[in-house]
Protein backbone atom coordinates (compact mmCIF):
# COMPACT_ATOMS: atom_id res chain seq x y z
CA UNK A 1 0.00 0.00 0.00
CA UNK A 2 1.08 3.37 -0.77
CA UNK A 3 0.20 7.15 -0.75
CA UNK A 4 2.40 9.60 -2.19
CA UNK A 5 2.70 13.20 -3.37
CA UNK A 6 4.83 15.92 -4.80
CA UNK A 7 4.93 19.29 -5.87
CA UNK A 8 6.46 19.81 -9.33
CA UNK A 9 5.93 23.88 -8.83
CA UNK A 10 8.07 24.15 -5.54
CA UNK A 11 10.08 26.86 -5.65
CA UNK A 12 13.70 27.30 -4.76
CA UNK A 13 15.14 28.70 -1.49
CA UNK A 14 16.52 31.47 -2.88
CA UNK A 15 13.47 32.74 -4.47
CA UNK A 16 11.47 32.81 -1.06
CA UNK A 17 10.72 37.10 0.08
CA UNK A 18 13.45 37.76 2.29
CA UNK A 19 11.31 38.61 5.43
CA UNK A 20 9.93 34.89 5.65
CA UNK A 21 13.24 33.50 5.25
CA UNK A 22 14.65 35.88 8.23
CA UNK A 23 11.69 34.41 9.89
CA UNK A 24 12.60 30.84 9.16
CA UNK A 25 15.75 30.89 11.59
CA UNK A 26 16.30 34.08 13.04
CA UNK A 27 19.90 33.47 13.63
CA UNK A 28 21.02 31.51 10.97
CA UNK A 29 22.05 33.11 7.29
CA UNK A 30 20.37 31.83 4.61
CA UNK A 31 22.71 30.53 1.36
CA UNK A 32 21.30 31.72 -2.14
CA UNK A 33 20.84 28.80 -4.11
CA UNK A 34 20.64 28.73 -7.61
CA UNK A 35 17.60 27.24 -9.74
CA UNK A 36 17.56 23.44 -10.13
CA UNK A 37 15.67 21.10 -11.55
CA UNK A 38 12.62 20.57 -9.05
CA UNK A 39 13.13 17.72 -6.71
CA UNK A 40 9.53 15.73 -6.55
CA UNK A 41 9.86 13.25 -9.05
CA UNK A 42 13.18 12.79 -7.80
CA UNK A 43 12.26 12.34 -4.55
CA UNK A 44 8.59 9.98 -4.95
CA UNK A 45 11.44 7.71 -7.20
CA UNK A 46 13.73 7.65 -4.12
CA UNK A 47 11.31 6.28 -1.68
CA UNK A 48 9.88 3.79 -4.06
CA UNK A 49 12.92 2.18 -5.13
CA UNK A 50 13.59 1.66 -1.10
CA UNK A 51 10.40 0.54 -0.53
CA UNK A 52 10.20 -1.71 -3.62
CA UNK A 53 13.40 -3.59 -1.84
CA UNK A 54 11.50 -3.89 1.78
CA UNK A 55 13.41 -1.29 3.47
CA UNK A 56 11.21 2.37 3.52
CA UNK A 57 8.22 1.20 5.51
CA UNK A 58 6.98 4.15 6.98
CA UNK A 59 5.53 8.33 6.50
CA UNK A 60 7.88 10.76 4.72
CA UNK A 61 7.25 14.33 4.61
CA UNK A 62 10.00 16.87 3.00
CA UNK A 63 8.98 20.56 2.72
CA UNK A 64 10.78 23.87 1.67
CA UNK A 65 8.76 26.09 4.13
CA UNK A 66 5.19 25.51 3.25
CA UNK A 67 5.74 24.18 -0.04
CA UNK A 68 5.87 20.15 -0.12
CA UNK A 69 7.99 19.02 -1.99
CA UNK A 70 7.53 15.34 -0.90
CA UNK A 71 5.02 13.43 1.26
CA UNK A 72 4.46 9.66 1.17
CA UNK A 73 3.19 6.86 3.36
CA UNK A 74 4.39 3.56 2.03
CA UNK A 75 4.11 -0.20 3.25
CA UNK A 76 2.03 -1.09 6.41
CA UNK A 77 0.57 -0.26 9.65
CA UNK A 78 1.28 -3.56 11.43
CA UNK A 79 3.58 -6.58 11.51
CA UNK A 80 0.17 -8.39 10.05
CA UNK A 81 -0.27 -6.35 7.17
CA UNK A 82 -4.05 -5.37 5.37
CA UNK A 83 -4.05 -2.02 6.41
CA UNK A 84 -1.93 0.81 4.64
CA UNK A 85 0.33 3.41 5.95
CA UNK A 86 -1.44 7.27 5.76
CA UNK A 87 -0.08 10.36 6.08
CA UNK A 88 -2.67 10.96 9.57
CA UNK A 89 -1.17 7.37 11.40
CA UNK A 90 0.94 8.43 14.21
CA UNK A 91 4.62 6.77 14.98
CA UNK A 92 6.40 6.22 18.11
CA UNK A 93 9.11 8.92 17.32
CA UNK A 94 11.87 7.66 20.12
CA UNK A 95 14.25 10.18 21.35
CA UNK A 96 13.11 13.44 18.83
CA UNK A 97 10.69 13.64 22.11
CA UNK A 98 13.77 15.12 23.84
CA UNK A 99 13.52 18.73 22.01
CA UNK A 100 9.79 18.44 23.47
CA UNK A 101 10.87 18.17 26.79
CA UNK A 102 14.47 20.69 26.36
CA UNK A 103 11.90 23.35 25.23
CA UNK A 104 9.29 22.95 27.94
CA UNK A 105 12.53 23.21 30.56
CA UNK A 106 13.53 26.38 28.39
CA UNK A 107 9.69 28.09 28.64
CA UNK A 108 9.65 27.06 32.09
CA UNK A 109 12.86 29.29 32.42
CA UNK A 110 11.22 32.15 30.20
CA UNK A 111 8.27 31.60 32.62
CA UNK A 112 10.54 32.26 35.63
CA UNK A 113 9.64 29.10 37.23
CA UNK A 114 13.36 27.88 36.95
CA UNK A 115 16.81 28.40 35.93
CA UNK A 116 19.01 26.70 33.37
CA UNK A 117 21.31 26.38 36.00
CA UNK A 118 19.43 25.58 39.08
CA UNK A 119 20.71 22.42 40.86
CA UNK A 120 18.71 19.54 39.39
CA UNK A 121 18.15 19.21 42.78
CA UNK A 122 16.35 22.17 43.60
CA UNK A 123 13.02 20.27 41.40
CA UNK A 124 13.79 17.00 42.47
CA UNK A 125 13.02 16.23 45.95
CA UNK A 126 15.67 13.34 46.97
CA UNK A 127 17.73 13.81 44.48
CA UNK A 128 21.33 12.44 45.84
CA UNK A 129 23.78 14.32 43.21
CA UNK A 130 23.78 17.73 44.66
CA UNK A 131 26.07 19.33 41.62
CA UNK A 132 24.02 18.37 38.84
CA UNK A 133 22.30 21.40 36.82
CA UNK A 134 19.36 21.27 35.02
CA UNK A 135 21.81 22.43 31.62
CA UNK A 136 24.06 19.51 32.32
CA UNK A 137 20.88 17.51 32.03
CA UNK A 138 19.72 18.72 29.04
CA UNK A 139 23.57 18.08 27.02
CA UNK A 140 23.46 15.23 28.55
CA UNK A 141 26.76 16.21 30.51
CA UNK A 142 25.61 15.12 34.31
CA UNK A 143 27.06 12.08 34.96
CA UNK A 144 23.77 10.60 36.16
CA UNK A 145 23.60 6.69 35.93
CA UNK A 146 21.25 4.82 33.62
CA UNK A 147 17.97 3.76 34.94
CA UNK A 148 16.51 1.93 32.00
CA UNK A 149 18.68 -1.19 33.09
CA UNK A 150 16.49 -1.79 36.11
CA UNK A 151 13.15 -1.53 34.57
CA UNK A 152 14.21 -3.87 32.25
CA UNK A 153 14.94 -6.48 34.45
CA UNK A 154 11.58 -5.56 36.35
CA UNK A 155 9.79 -6.11 33.34
CA UNK A 156 11.78 -9.16 32.89
CA UNK A 157 11.04 -10.61 35.90
CA UNK A 158 8.00 -11.69 35.46
CA UNK A 159 4.13 -10.17 34.14
CA UNK A 160 3.76 -6.18 35.43
CA UNK A 161 0.08 -5.08 36.27
CA UNK A 162 0.32 -1.89 36.72
CA UNK A 163 2.25 0.85 34.89
CA UNK A 164 5.48 1.64 35.18
CA UNK A 165 5.12 5.41 34.06
CA UNK A 166 9.86 6.03 35.26
CA UNK A 167 8.39 8.85 37.70
CA UNK A 168 9.94 6.80 40.74
CA UNK A 169 13.51 7.50 38.39
CA UNK A 170 14.86 9.58 41.59
CA UNK A 171 13.75 7.21 44.22
CA UNK A 172 15.41 3.99 42.09
CA UNK A 173 18.60 6.22 42.18
CA UNK A 174 18.73 6.53 45.65
CA UNK A 175 17.85 3.10 46.45
CA UNK A 176 19.95 1.34 44.50
CA UNK A 177 22.57 3.80 45.51
CA UNK A 178 23.91 4.54 42.14
CA UNK A 179 27.31 6.10 41.70
CA UNK A 180 27.59 9.14 39.34
CA UNK A 181 29.65 8.06 35.95
CA UNK A 182 31.78 10.92 35.83
CA UNK A 183 32.03 14.42 37.39
CA UNK A 184 29.53 17.02 36.19
CA UNK A 185 30.31 18.70 32.97
CA UNK A 186 33.58 16.69 32.48
CA UNK A 187 31.97 14.34 29.44
CA UNK A 188 29.47 14.09 26.92
CA UNK A 189 27.14 10.95 27.02
CA UNK A 190 24.02 10.02 26.04
CA UNK A 191 21.74 9.99 28.90
CA UNK A 192 17.97 8.78 28.49
CA UNK A 193 17.24 9.19 32.51
CA UNK A 194 18.83 12.39 32.32
CA UNK A 195 16.05 13.27 30.12
CA UNK A 196 13.54 11.13 32.11
CA UNK A 197 14.44 13.23 35.56
CA UNK A 198 13.86 16.45 33.31
CA UNK A 199 10.37 15.22 32.68
CA UNK A 200 9.68 15.86 36.73
CA UNK A 201 11.65 18.64 36.34
CA UNK A 202 8.52 20.05 33.75
CA UNK A 203 6.15 18.78 36.49
CA UNK A 204 7.02 19.97 39.47
CA UNK A 205 8.23 23.26 38.07
CA UNK A 206 4.56 23.81 35.97
CA UNK A 207 2.78 22.21 38.83
CA UNK A 208 1.07 19.74 36.05
CA UNK A 209 2.05 16.52 34.71
CA UNK A 210 4.41 16.60 31.85
CA UNK A 211 1.98 15.35 29.09
CA UNK A 212 -0.54 17.85 30.30
CA UNK A 213 1.91 20.62 30.16
CA UNK A 214 3.31 19.74 26.73
CA UNK A 215 -0.59 19.43 25.04
CA UNK A 216 -1.24 22.83 27.13
CA UNK A 217 2.12 24.94 25.90
CA UNK A 218 2.62 23.19 22.52
CA UNK A 219 0.63 20.65 20.96
CA UNK A 220 -3.03 22.39 21.11
CA UNK A 221 -1.30 26.09 20.33
CA UNK A 222 0.29 24.81 17.46
CA UNK A 223 -2.56 22.99 16.33
CA UNK A 224 -0.67 19.39 16.69
CA UNK A 225 -4.02 17.29 16.86
CA UNK A 226 -1.88 14.11 16.43
CA UNK A 227 0.01 14.17 19.05
CA UNK A 228 0.42 12.83 22.29
CA UNK A 229 2.59 11.62 25.04
CA UNK A 230 1.41 8.05 25.54
CA UNK A 231 0.51 6.94 28.82
CA UNK A 232 -1.73 5.10 30.32
CA UNK A 233 -5.14 6.93 30.10
CA UNK A 234 -4.90 7.80 26.72
CA UNK A 235 -3.22 5.38 24.67
CA UNK A 236 -6.70 3.91 23.38
CA UNK A 237 -7.07 7.64 21.85
CA UNK A 238 -3.98 7.11 19.32
CA UNK A 239 -5.70 6.14 16.06
CA UNK A 240 -4.79 5.57 13.81
CA UNK A 241 -1.70 4.50 14.93
CA UNK A 242 1.68 2.56 13.10
CA UNK A 243 2.64 -0.84 15.07
CA UNK A 244 6.16 -1.61 15.32
CA UNK A 245 7.55 -4.88 13.70
CA UNK A 246 10.60 -5.97 12.44
CA UNK A 247 11.69 -8.53 9.92
CA UNK A 248 13.86 -11.66 10.77
CA UNK A 249 16.49 -12.77 8.38
CA UNK A 250 14.38 -15.79 7.33
CA UNK A 251 11.93 -12.65 5.91
CA UNK A 252 9.14 -13.57 8.91
CA UNK A 253 7.90 -10.62 10.33
CA UNK A 254 7.29 -10.12 13.86
CA UNK A 255 5.32 -7.47 16.06
CA UNK A 256 7.79 -5.28 17.71
CA UNK A 257 5.99 -2.70 19.28
CA UNK A 258 5.52 -1.28 22.74
CA UNK A 259 6.26 -2.80 25.89
CA UNK A 260 2.87 -3.39 27.47
CA UNK A 261 2.67 -1.54 30.71
CA UNK A 262 5.74 0.65 30.47
CA UNK A 263 5.42 4.24 29.84
CA UNK A 264 8.54 6.59 28.87
CA UNK A 265 8.56 10.29 29.41
CA UNK A 266 11.02 13.14 28.85
CA UNK A 267 13.25 11.11 27.06
CA UNK A 268 10.54 9.47 24.56
CA UNK A 269 7.39 8.00 24.56
CA UNK A 270 5.27 11.28 22.27
CA UNK A 271 3.45 9.95 19.16
CA UNK A 272 3.06 12.68 16.28
CA UNK A 273 2.52 12.70 12.33
CA UNK A 274 4.95 13.70 9.64
CA UNK A 275 2.44 17.21 9.21
CA UNK A 276 2.50 17.76 12.77
CA UNK A 277 6.27 16.95 13.36
CA UNK A 278 6.48 19.62 10.45
CA UNK A 279 4.59 21.80 12.29
CA UNK A 280 6.91 22.03 15.33
CA UNK A 281 9.89 22.89 13.24
CA UNK A 282 8.79 25.65 11.59
CA UNK A 283 7.23 26.59 15.49
CA UNK A 284 11.24 25.89 16.90
CA UNK A 285 12.85 28.01 14.08
CA UNK A 286 10.45 30.64 14.01
CA UNK A 287 10.98 32.06 17.01
CA UNK A 288 7.62 30.55 18.51
CA UNK A 289 8.74 28.46 20.93
CA UNK A 290 11.66 30.81 22.41
CA UNK A 291 13.34 33.89 22.38
CA UNK A 292 16.05 34.34 19.76
CA UNK A 293 18.54 34.70 22.99
CA UNK A 294 17.52 30.74 23.91
CA UNK A 295 17.42 29.63 20.39
CA UNK A 296 21.41 30.20 20.55
CA UNK A 297 21.68 28.69 23.62
CA UNK A 298 19.62 25.82 22.45
CA UNK A 299 21.33 25.31 19.18
CA UNK A 300 25.39 26.19 20.62
CA UNK A 301 27.65 23.08 21.03
CA UNK A 302 27.69 22.46 24.13
CA UNK A 303 31.19 23.05 26.49
CA UNK A 304 33.06 20.83 28.47
CA UNK A 305 34.72 21.57 31.16
CA UNK A 306 38.59 20.90 29.61
CA UNK A 307 37.33 23.55 27.02
CA UNK A 308 36.47 20.99 24.50
CA UNK A 309 32.60 21.10 22.55
CA UNK A 310 30.34 18.82 21.84
CA UNK A 311 28.29 18.98 18.61
CA UNK A 312 24.83 18.99 20.50
CA UNK A 313 22.53 21.66 22.39
CA UNK A 314 19.59 21.61 24.02
CA UNK A 315 17.92 18.06 22.87
CA UNK A 316 19.29 18.95 18.94
CA UNK A 317 21.80 17.07 17.72
CA UNK A 318 24.30 19.95 15.63
CA UNK A 319 26.60 17.84 13.46
CA UNK A 320 26.70 19.79 9.67
CA UNK A 321 24.82 17.43 7.01
CA UNK A 322 26.08 14.87 4.50
CA UNK A 323 26.66 18.21 1.71
CA UNK A 324 28.25 20.15 4.72
CA UNK A 325 25.20 22.56 5.89
CA UNK A 326 24.54 23.20 9.26
CA UNK A 327 21.70 20.89 10.48
CA UNK A 328 19.76 20.68 13.85
CA UNK A 329 18.36 17.09 14.48
CA UNK A 330 17.46 14.47 16.57
CA UNK A 331 16.58 11.16 15.66
CA UNK A 332 14.56 8.49 17.55
CA UNK A 333 14.83 4.42 17.77
CA UNK A 334 12.71 3.01 20.54
CA UNK A 335 11.55 -1.12 19.48
CA UNK A 336 10.01 -1.44 16.20
CA UNK A 337 10.35 2.33 15.09
CA UNK A 338 12.78 4.34 13.91
CA UNK A 339 12.41 8.14 13.30
CA UNK A 340 14.38 11.33 12.13
CA UNK A 341 13.41 15.35 11.99
CA UNK A 342 16.20 17.20 10.30
CA UNK A 343 16.18 20.68 9.72
CA UNK A 344 18.40 22.08 7.18
CA UNK A 345 18.06 25.98 7.84
CA UNK A 346 20.24 27.49 4.74
CA UNK A 347 17.81 25.61 2.83
CA UNK A 348 14.88 26.40 4.55
CA UNK A 349 14.42 22.47 4.43
CA UNK A 350 12.43 20.34 7.19
CA UNK A 351 13.07 16.41 6.42
CA UNK A 352 10.65 14.35 8.65
CA UNK A 353 10.77 10.56 9.13
CA UNK A 354 8.84 7.65 10.38
CA UNK A 355 9.11 4.59 9.94
CA UNK A 356 7.68 1.19 12.35
CA UNK A 357 9.71 -1.97 10.43
CA UNK A 358 12.75 -1.64 12.81
CA UNK A 359 15.19 -0.73 9.98
CA UNK A 360 18.06 0.99 12.03
CA UNK A 361 19.88 2.26 8.55
CA UNK A 362 17.06 3.42 6.41
CA UNK A 363 16.44 6.33 8.09
CA UNK A 364 20.17 7.97 8.16
CA UNK A 365 20.35 7.03 4.39
CA UNK A 366 17.42 8.72 3.57
CA UNK A 367 18.00 11.83 5.55
CA UNK A 368 21.35 12.22 3.44
CA UNK A 369 19.51 11.22 -0.03
CA UNK A 370 16.66 13.13 0.47
CA UNK A 371 19.56 16.25 1.24
CA UNK A 372 20.88 15.18 -2.35
CA UNK A 373 18.67 15.13 -4.38
CA UNK A 374 16.75 18.58 -3.37
CA UNK A 375 20.56 19.88 -3.70
CA UNK A 376 20.69 18.10 -7.27
CA UNK A 377 23.85 16.17 -5.95
CA UNK A 378 24.10 12.77 -6.54
CA UNK A 379 22.87 10.28 -4.19
CA UNK A 380 23.08 6.24 -3.93
CA UNK A 381 19.81 4.19 -4.30
CA UNK A 382 18.91 1.70 -1.33
CA UNK A 383 19.80 -1.65 -1.89
CA UNK A 384 18.10 -4.88 -0.83
CA UNK A 385 20.30 -6.58 2.52
CA UNK A 386 21.86 -9.74 1.68
CA UNK A 387 20.49 -11.27 4.46
CA UNK A 388 17.59 -12.49 2.34
CA UNK A 389 19.62 -14.34 -0.82
CA UNK A 390 22.47 -15.52 2.16
CA UNK A 391 19.30 -17.24 4.25
CA UNK A 392 18.17 -18.82 1.00
CA UNK A 393 21.82 -20.29 -0.14
CA UNK A 394 22.29 -21.50 3.97
CA UNK A 395 19.63 -24.13 2.50
CA UNK A 396 21.86 -25.53 0.73
CA UNK A 397 25.33 -24.01 0.52
CA UNK A 398 28.51 -25.59 2.91
CA UNK A 399 30.45 -23.10 4.93
CA UNK A 400 33.12 -22.88 2.13
CA UNK A 401 30.91 -22.04 -0.41
CA UNK A 402 29.38 -19.64 1.71
CA UNK A 403 32.95 -17.79 1.84
CA UNK A 404 33.12 -17.82 -1.93
CA UNK A 405 29.72 -16.36 -2.43
CA UNK A 406 29.69 -13.76 0.22
CA UNK A 407 33.60 -12.55 -0.66
CA UNK A 408 32.36 -12.53 -4.09
CA UNK A 409 29.06 -10.19 -3.05
CA UNK A 410 31.31 -8.19 -1.17
CA UNK A 411 33.95 -7.35 -3.29
CA UNK A 412 31.62 -6.31 -6.33
CA UNK A 413 31.31 -3.66 -7.92
CA UNK A 414 28.90 -1.86 -8.07
CA UNK A 415 27.37 -3.95 -4.96
CA UNK A 416 24.69 -5.62 -5.38
CA UNK A 417 23.19 -5.74 -1.51
CA UNK A 418 23.99 -3.68 1.64
CA UNK A 419 25.33 -6.06 4.83
CA UNK A 420 23.61 -5.11 7.14
CA UNK A 421 25.30 -5.88 10.44
CA UNK A 422 22.81 -6.86 12.67
CA UNK A 423 20.71 -9.10 10.19
CA UNK A 424 23.84 -10.95 9.21
CA UNK A 425 24.01 -11.38 13.10
CA UNK A 426 20.80 -12.72 13.30
CA UNK A 427 21.38 -15.43 10.97
CA UNK A 428 25.05 -16.50 12.40
CA UNK A 429 23.01 -16.92 15.90
CA UNK A 430 20.68 -18.74 14.15
CA UNK A 431 22.87 -20.98 12.67
CA UNK A 432 24.41 -21.79 16.21
CA UNK A 433 20.98 -22.51 17.71
CA UNK A 434 21.22 -25.10 14.57
CA UNK A 435 24.33 -26.51 15.78
CA UNK A 436 25.65 -25.60 12.46
CA UNK A 437 28.75 -24.15 13.83
CA UNK A 438 31.27 -23.92 10.44
CA UNK A 439 28.36 -21.87 8.51
CA UNK A 440 28.15 -19.97 11.61
CA UNK A 441 31.68 -18.88 12.20
CA UNK A 442 31.81 -18.42 8.03
CA UNK A 443 28.98 -16.07 8.83
CA UNK A 444 30.56 -14.04 11.69
CA UNK A 445 33.82 -14.27 10.33
CA UNK A 446 32.30 -12.25 7.27
CA UNK A 447 30.34 -9.98 9.12
CA UNK A 448 33.72 -9.23 11.17
CA UNK A 449 35.49 -8.12 7.66
CA UNK A 450 32.23 -6.15 6.37
CA UNK A 451 32.45 -3.98 9.61
CA UNK A 452 35.84 -4.28 10.86
CA UNK A 453 35.21 -1.27 13.29
CA UNK A 454 32.05 -2.58 15.54
CA UNK A 455 33.06 -4.21 18.75
CA UNK A 456 29.19 -6.32 18.42
CA UNK A 457 31.08 -8.34 15.33
CA UNK A 458 34.03 -9.59 17.29
CA UNK A 459 31.64 -10.40 20.30
CA UNK A 460 29.26 -12.42 18.18
CA UNK A 461 32.50 -14.27 16.17
CA UNK A 462 33.48 -15.16 19.74
CA UNK A 463 30.72 -16.74 20.41
CA UNK A 464 31.05 -18.49 17.64
CA UNK A 465 34.41 -19.82 18.00
CA UNK A 466 33.58 -20.64 21.07
CA UNK A 467 30.46 -22.72 20.19
CA UNK A 468 32.44 -24.80 17.53
CA UNK A 469 35.12 -25.39 20.65
CA UNK A 470 37.71 -22.68 19.53
CA UNK A 471 38.46 -21.41 23.12
CA UNK A 472 41.47 -19.36 21.40
CA UNK A 473 40.20 -18.25 18.85
CA UNK A 474 37.27 -16.94 20.79
CA UNK A 475 39.97 -15.13 23.38
CA UNK A 476 41.43 -13.47 20.41
CA UNK A 477 38.52 -11.73 19.86
CA UNK A 478 37.60 -10.67 22.73
CA UNK A 479 41.20 -9.10 22.77
CA UNK A 480 40.86 -7.22 19.73
CA UNK A 481 37.99 -5.43 20.96
CA UNK A 482 40.03 -4.32 23.65
CA UNK A 483 42.89 -3.24 21.00
CA UNK A 484 39.70 -1.28 19.44
CA UNK A 485 37.94 0.33 22.29
CA UNK A 486 40.43 -0.24 25.44
CA UNK A 487 38.07 1.66 28.11
CA UNK A 488 35.10 -1.26 26.62
CA UNK A 489 33.56 -2.58 29.40
CA UNK A 490 31.66 -4.94 27.10
CA UNK A 491 35.22 -5.96 25.57
CA UNK A 492 36.58 -6.16 29.20
CA UNK A 493 33.71 -8.73 30.59
CA UNK A 494 33.79 -10.82 27.09
CA UNK A 495 37.25 -11.17 27.70
CA UNK A 496 37.07 -12.06 31.53
CA UNK A 497 34.24 -14.13 30.76
CA UNK A 498 35.92 -16.32 27.84
CA UNK A 499 39.26 -16.70 30.19
CA UNK A 500 37.01 -18.38 32.91
CA UNK A 501 35.19 -20.86 30.47
CA UNK A 502 36.71 -24.25 30.72
CA UNK A 503 38.77 -25.79 27.74
CA UNK A 504 36.41 -27.62 25.27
Amino acid sequence: MRFARFSPSARAAGSRPAARVALALLLWPLVTMAETPQPGPALAEYFRQCHAVQVCNGSFLVMRGEQVLYEGALGDAAAEGGQGLTPAHAFDIGSITKQFTAAAIVRLAEQGRLGLDDPAAKHLPGFPYPDVTVRQLLTHTSGVPDVMPYYSKVLRGGEVTTPITTEDAVQILTGQKMQPVFAPGTRFEYSNTGYLLLAQVVARASGVDYARYLDREFFTPLGMSHTRVRMPDNEAGIDPRAYGFRVSASGRRQAFDQVPQFYVAGAGGIYSTARDLHRWARALRGGKLMSAEHWTEATTPVRLADGGSVPYGFGLALRPSSLGQARVSHGGHWRGFKADLTLLPAQDLDIVLLTNNGEDDSVEHARDAVEAIVAGKPHTPVKASIHVPLFQRLQSDDADALRKWLAGEHAASPARYDFLEDKVNELGYALIERKEFDKAVAVMEFNRDAHPQSLNVYDSLADAYLARGDREAAIAQARRMIELKPDSKQAQEKLKTLQASPQP
